[in-house]
């Protein structure tokens, strides 16, 4: 289902806040005939096609030391557009999931729905203006990049405005992740309590986590893929090093609370088991004690059955997320990275 039709089920008088300028123009894409990975991918194609025609009519693009360098901004632009309306779309079926254990009424679920998948306007104003400030700065001290990587006038003019609208837009996407594993944290502490036996639900936000830690290792390895660092690998691999950290916190922290409120769980049912088990002793050694062995076998089927009790309490896990999202998530963040980085530390060696 289309996130604008999910904002329509809401009335105005209930919406907390308009969808944002970035919100607008994901909605907008949506209403088109492809699908929005496609329509991406197509804006993607022609803007790295038109700059690649600036850098051909400016004379550069035999200048350039590496003309792949002309798709980081393209891929800046695109791929964090892509990110945001696909973990959206996890926000959905990741609420619908949860769902079953929150018991809000339909209202209540919509507009938890539309603070996953709609950022105040003010917030994204805010972050816009740092992200283009940020973007101004770093021009600034690195200006002399663009004739070292052999940009012409006419490209590196070019280039400097397609930047500063990336950074103004797709910049976007951290605070749409940061935002979201906030709003995980702040769903999963409304559930009063929590049931070992019933974890499917549980597990629903781990998907969204998930995705979003990989979703930044993916910008990561774009950077990794498209920049021409140079000398510049230490810092390269130090920002490497921070990204995968921060996707390892994206993953984990959001969902500690429901961690430890498993553990609680599981730590109270042992602790009813084991007083029943102390129950049941006493009991036992009373009636061996009075030599009334009539209820000795019932109990000690009850003492066996408490037993079995707690060792199937003990196999359940705690952790807020199955095995397979675990791996997977490692396998698609971490073993990526390690390969990538070895082969950047083999290159410079060879060189």
């Amino acid at each position: 289902m289309k996130p604008v039709k999910q904002v329509q089920s809401i009335s105005s008088a209930d919406v907390p806040y308009p969808p944002s300028f970035i919100d607008r123009l994901i909605s907008l894409t949506q209403r088109l005939p492809l699908p929005y990975w496609q329509i991406y991918l197509l804006f993607f194609i022609i803007q790295s096609l038109i700059i690649y025609l600036i850098a051909w009519i400016d004379g550069s693009i035999s200048l350039l030391s590496s003309p792949r360098i002309l798709l980081l901004f393209p891929a800046w632009q695109w791929i964090p557009f892509l990110i945001v309306t696909f973990l959206n779309k996890t926000a959905r079926s990741t609420i619908h999931s949860f769902s079953r254990l929150l018991g809000h009424p339909d209202d209540e679920l919509e507009k938890l729905k539309y603070e996953f998948t709609t950022m105040p306007p003010r917030d994204v104003i805010i972050s816009s203006t740092t992200w283009v400030a940020f973007y101004v700065i770093a021009t600034y001290f690195f200006f002399y990049l663009y004739q070292d990587l052999g940009f012409g006038n006419l490209l590196r003019s070019i280039v400097i405005l397609e930047g500063l609208f990336c950074f103004a837009t797709g910049g976007v996407i951290y605070y749409h992740s940061l935002r979201q594993l906030w709003l995980v944290n702040r769903t999963v502490k409304t559930l009063k309590r929590y049931n070992l036996f019933n974890l499917d639900p549980v597990y629903s936000f781990s998907r969204l986590t998930a995705w979003t830690g990989i979703s930044w290792v993916l910008m990561l390895m774009l950077n990794l893929l498209l920049f021409p660092f140079g000398a510049a690998l230490e810092l390269i691999l130090f920002i490497a090093v921070i990204q995968v950290a921060f996707a390892l916190a994206a993953f984990i922290l959001p969902l500690q609370f429901v961690n430890n409120r498993l553990v609680a769980e599981k730590r109270r049912l042992l602790a009813e088991n084991r007083q029943r088990v102390e129950a049941t002793l006493n009991r036992l050694h009373e009636q061996i004690d009075q030599n009334q062995l009539n209820e000795v076998e019932h109990l000690n089927s009850v003492i066996s059955g408490l037993s079995a009790e707690r060792d199937m309490l003990e196999k359940i896990p705690t952790l807020p997320w199955r095995t397979e999202t675990l791996t997977g998530f490692l396998s698609a963040t971490i073993l990526p990275i390690i390969l990538l980085i070895i082969q950047l530390i083999i290159e410079r060696w060879i060189n």
